[in-house]
């Protein structure tokens, strides 16, 4: 099978984004409107999915590039998934938790993931088959299972407004866990939350979010760091009809606890 775009391409893609991102960065009162999904939107933001959809075009014109705020689509089996500013909210605060995302899938699978922390530098990346790393260090999950070992888990929360914004009670969720020595973590940014599970820094994540861009680069970066992906139920994740059911990524080994406690509480 030969793939349109190889990873190093993607890697610089993302070095070009982050750049965009530490330009427009401000310690507070960045310029932003509210979309109708009460997310905010950055001029970093649509600058970077045209910059994506550029360099893309350039490198193929076999792929779909589906983009948070536009999409270039061929009818390609082959996709491209870009988050330009993961964490928006911390970024318009001038926090700088925030990360650039973006993704290869063929046929609906992860096949490439690179997320980027531009105000750390630190490049996480993985190919299908090729593992799993950060800049030059291969990265390998935690074996954190049990309640003595304190797993410490990341999520992220917003209202169900409007109705199927957010469709699964993580907060309750979160009770649950906490209650069997689970502690609990939201940085608003689940790109970053997500490669804390593949470093080992965190034993997992409960996602309630729908979007494939969401999850689909932090997915093979943490399968490929030897994890565990599922959507938020523990069935198999299915990027069908531009939404998944959410999604809980682990070290594999309190994957069951996650499934417990999401079955318990919606």
């Amino acid at each position: 099978m030969r793939i349109p775009v190889r990873l190093d391409q993607l890697c610089e893609i993302a070095y070009l984004a982050g750049g965009v991102m530490k330009t427009y960065f401000t310690h507070f009162g960045m310029e932003r409107v509210v979309k109708t999904d009460t997310t905010p939107l950055t001029a970093a933001d649509t600058e970077i999915n045209a910059l994506v959809i550029s360099h893309i075009r350039k490198l193929s014109t076999e792929v779909d590039i589906v983009g948070e705020e536009e999409s270039d689509r061929t009818d390609s089996p082959w996709q491209i998934m870009c988050d330009p500013v993961d964490g928006t909210f911390p970024y318009t605060w001038g926090m700088p938790v925030a990360t650039f995302m973006l993704g290869l899938m063929y046929r609906r699978e992860p096949v490439m993931g690179v997320i980027y922390d531009p105000f750390t530098d630190r490049m996480y990346s993985a190919q299908k088959g090729k593992g799993a790393w950060l800049n030059m260090t291969r990265l390998k999950v935690s074996r954190v299972a049990t309640r003595k070992d304190r797993p410490i888990v990341g999520y992220v929360s917003w209202p169900n407004d409007p109705p199927g914004a957010c469709p699964y009670n993580v907060l309750k969720v979160c009770q649950y866990l906490e209650e069997r020595g689970v502690t609990l973590v939201n940085i608003c940014s689940i790109g970053y939350i997500e490669v804390a599970v593949a470093t080992g820094e965190f034993a997992g994540t409960v996602f309630p979010g729908t979007k494939h861009h969401d999850t689909a680069p932090g997915h093979i970066i943490v399968t490929e760091a030897g994890g565990k992906v599922t959507d938020i139920f523990g069935e198999p994740l299915h990027y069908s009809d531009n939404k998944i059911a959410g999604h809980l990524m682990s070290n594999g080994h309190i994957h069951d606890l996650l499934v417990e406690a999401v079955k318990a509480c919606n």
